[in-house]
This record gives structure tokens, sequence and C-alpha cells, in this order.
């Protein structure tokens, strides 16, 4: 996956020639639209709406989930090629029915513009912050048959937006992004008891399965 997304880094580089007639550009973008966020995590069981585990290995099984929800940004043009832009984005899913997760960016960083008259290809290195976590939900206990309500969690770590795309010149003050493309790798801690000493322990590593991808509508306002 983050393959493709160096392949469209390097091919928005090489098409820089063709974009090499100055064009007059906005003071201000804003973005607006649907997203899609996938990634990788733990499956819950359906009928507990607890975690799964291998019945062999006793570890959590994996699966790979996709996110629906919004993104929108705005970027202030410095240049002819060079944008400040802050970037925001929500998706969501249920998870076996009972589990509700959620995954939040807030990044801001530079970008790369490359304008045409018709498209407008772009990339961007942005850093920030990504909260994901899961809402509170209920399940019955297979014992007493009472309901248990399980509290939601969530957790914020450091956060990335690695990407581009492209953008459709509909007219002077309107484009159609189809689409934007990030590689979102976050840094999560965990906690783990130390198989030695038997105490809790805390790690931080950085989950680099997740890719978003964004297609909506691009608001220009004003003119250099």
């Amino acid at each position: 996956m983050r393959q493709s997304i160096f392949l469209l880094i390097i091919g928005l580089f090489l098409s820089i020639p063709s974009f090499a007639q100055e064009v007059i550009y906005p003071k201000a973008e804003v973005f607006g639209g649907f997203s899609i966020a996938s990634m990788s995590g733990t499956s819950f069981d359906p009928t507990t709406g607890l975690p799964a585990v291998d019945p062999t290995t006793g570890l959590p099984i994996s699966t790979r989930n996709n996110f629906f929800g919004w993104q929108t940004s705005a970027n202030g043009n410095l240049t002819h090629h060079l944008a400040l832009v802050a970037d925001f984005g929500g998706q969501y899913k249920t998870i076996a029915g009972l589990v509700p997760v959620s995954s939040y960016q807030f990044l801001f960083g530079p970008r790369f513009v490359f304008r045409g008259p018709k498209f407008t290809p772009f990339v961007h290195f942005l850093f920030g912050g990504i909260k994901e976590g899961t809402g509170s939900f209920s399940i019955t206990d297979p014992v007493s048959g009472a309901s248990v309500s399980i509290p939601g969690v969530s957790s914020t770590g450091l956060g990335m937006g690695i990407g581009g795309g492209i953008d459709v010149n509909i007219s002077d003050r309107l484009a159609l992004r189809v689409p934007q493309f990030d590689w979102t790798p976050v840094r999560e801690s965990s906690v783990s008891v130390d198989p030695v000493s038997g105490l809790p322990t805390t790690t931080t590593a950085w989950a680099k399965s997740q890719i978003r991808i964004g297609i909506g509508l691009v608001i220009k306002a004003g003119g250099k």
C-alpha cells in the first residue's frame, strides 16, 4: 500500500513539466467530502462483543476493516506551488454489530502543488495527531444473562499523512478532488505484562497499515 503512495508522489513530480505554464492561483482553498479509511485491527466475537482469539495460539485475531465518514481541509497558498494545509477527518464503523469504533485525524503541514488549467495534482507531508477509540456498548453475560456495560476507551497518538491527489478544475472557483490518497501511520502505546517481573510495561510502536481516501469538492477563494 505504501508503494502505491510513493508511486503516486513520483508520478506527480514527473508531471511537473506538463504544468509549467503559470496560471492564476487562489489565495485559499477549502475541501470537503466523503472519506474512507482502511486499517487493520482486532477481530471481535459477534456473540460476546469481546476480542476474538485464536484457539490454538491464544493470540488476538487480526482483520482489516473499512471505515466511512467525512474529510475536510483548508490551505493557504503562499506561492504558486507551495501551500500550508490544515486537514481533518473522521471515520466510523460498528464492529460485529456491537462495538462502535471511530478514528479522527487532525494534521498540518506543507503541500506542493502543480497547477494547470485543467488539472491540479499535489503532494503533501502532514503531521499532527490521530485519535482512535471505541464507544461504550453492552453485552449479555452468558452465565447470568445480565446485561454488562463496557465503557468506551480512546487514545491519541502522533500521526502523519503522507500522500497527494489531483483536483479536476470545473471553474475558476470550483474543483472536484478525485481523489486524495494518504498513508496515515500513527504511533500507539500498548500495555503488556513483563514475563520476568510480572509487572505491566508500556511500549510504543508505529501502526503502519492505515490508509485514507477522500473524494469531494474544492472551493477556491481570492486570486493571486
